[in-house]
């Protein structure tokens, strides 16, 4: 039961993450809002796979779900974090939110929490 819970809130926080950056992403592509460049792909396409591969890992029965789940997480808690470190150096400059608060802030906080339900739920589910 527990761990049914814990899946439909990784379920939950990954769909908003996705929903968050699907919308830089596209500004991204129509060159309304850049978002940083990482050698040839923006960030926000990176983080955007991440947060999909973070909704995948939670199918049921899964066998691969962990590598999934952390080949979607590492990239965007690297780059939430990067991001945060960058704004607060005045080094990167993360696209703003409406409100002016850089984005990479609550991605930063939305991975961290990912991760931390991640491991409770890996704990209910035992899995390898």
């Amino acid at each position: 039961m527990q761990g049914s819970l814990i899946r439909l809130a990784i379920i939950a926080l990954a769909a908003l993450g996705l929903g968050g950056v699907g919308g830089i992403s596209f500004a991204h592509w129509v060159d309304e809002t850049p978002c940083p460049i990482i050698g040839l792909i923006p960030a926000c396409y990176i983080i955007f796979l991440g947060y999909g591969l973070i909704l995948l890992s939670m199918l049921p029965n899964l066998k691969t779900s962990l590598v999934m789940f952390l080949f979607g997480w590492v990239p965007v808690i690297t780059l939430a974090l990067i991001g945060v470190i960058g704004e607060i150096t005045s080094t990167l400059h993360c696209p703003p939110s409406e409100i002016g608060i850089p984005k990479c802030y609550f991605s930063a906080v939305l991975s961290l929490a990912i991760g931390i339900l991640y491991w409770r739920f890996s704990k209910y589910q035992h899995i390898k």
